[in-house]
C-alpha cells in the first residue's frame, strides 16, 4: 500500500479538487467536471496500485456520476463532499 506520495502529485491532486469545488460553488459543473476529469487521469497515470489509488478513483467516478445525474442542488452537494473528502484524504498521506 503506497501512502507516500511525491509532492507534485499531491499539489496536482489537491489543486484539481479544489478547483472542482469552487467550480461546483459556482454553480459551474462543467468546469467542475473538467477538474475532475483530470485528476482521474493523473490518478490512473500516477499512483501504483493501492487503496489510495482505488478510493481516489472511486471518488472521481462518483463525482462525475453526480455531475452527469444532478439535476437537484443536492447532487452538486454531494459531488463537492466527496471532493473536500478526497482533499482530506490527500492531507492524511504522509
Amino acid at each position: 500500500m503506497v501512502e507516500d506520495l511525491p509532492t507534485d502529485v499531491r499539489t496536482v491532486l489537491s489543486q484539481l479538487f479544489a478547483e472542482g469545488r469552487r467550480a461546483l460553488d459556482e454553480n459551474d459543473p462543467t468546469t467542475a467536471r473538467e477538474s475532475v476529469t483530470s485528476a482521474a487521469a493523473v490518478v490512473r497515470n500516477k499512483l501504483p496500485e493501492s487503496a489510495l489509488k482505488r478510493e481516489l478513483r472511486h471518488g472521481c467516478e462518483r463525482v462525475v456520476d453526480l455531475l452527469d445525474t444532478g439535476d437537484e442542488p443536492a447532487d452538486a452537494e454531494a459531488a463537492a463532499e466527496y471532493l473536500a473528502a478526497m482533499e482530506r484524504r490527500l492531507d492524511a498521506v504522509e
